[in-house]
């Protein structure tokens, strides 16, 4: 169930690498995300354009309902929202091997997504610390 929540942080908050170096985070439409995710199962997953609306679809309609159920910190409603949406796109693809290669790139995407996650968080530790430095006795001193 864990996995699952983190793959929809991965697909709605950070699928798209962030430069390091930018302190503002631009915020994205849900359908941009979606057409952004789609565009890159695409590369490897042939579809039709209509399978690509559906497939997008299928990712705003998630969203949707996470906002609508208020799901974003309940693991058994996320899941059964990814689980929803998965079955949705099993239905879109039409074939099996497609879907195996669909659930296969979502598992990169989420390694990946862990990966940066774990850079943004080392990269703040970093900045945090050398905040600290300073006088001992002095705000932000040791």
């Amino acid at each position: 169930m864990k996995k699952n929540l983190l793959l929809f942080l991965l697909l709605f908050a950070g699928c798209i690498p962030v430069e390091a170096q930018s302190n503002s985070k631009k915020e994205v439409a849900p359908a941009e995300r979606a057409r952004e995710i789609v565009d890159r199962l695409a590369k490897k997953i042939p579809m039709t354009k209509g399978q690509k609306d559906s497939v997008a679809g299928a990712f705003v309609q998630l969203l949707d309902d996470v906002q609508k159920y208020n799901a974003e910190g309940n693991e058994k409603i996320m899941d059964l929202l990814v689980k929803s949406r998965d079955e949705k796109i099993k239905k879109i693809l039409h074939d099996d091997q497609k879907f195996d290669q669909y659930l296969l790139m979502m598992s990169e995407m989420l390694k990946e997504m862990q990966e940066n996650l774990n850079r943004q968080r080392q990269q703040q530790q970093r900045q945090q610390g050398g905040q600290k430095s300073g006088m001992p006795g002095m705000p932000g001193g040791g």
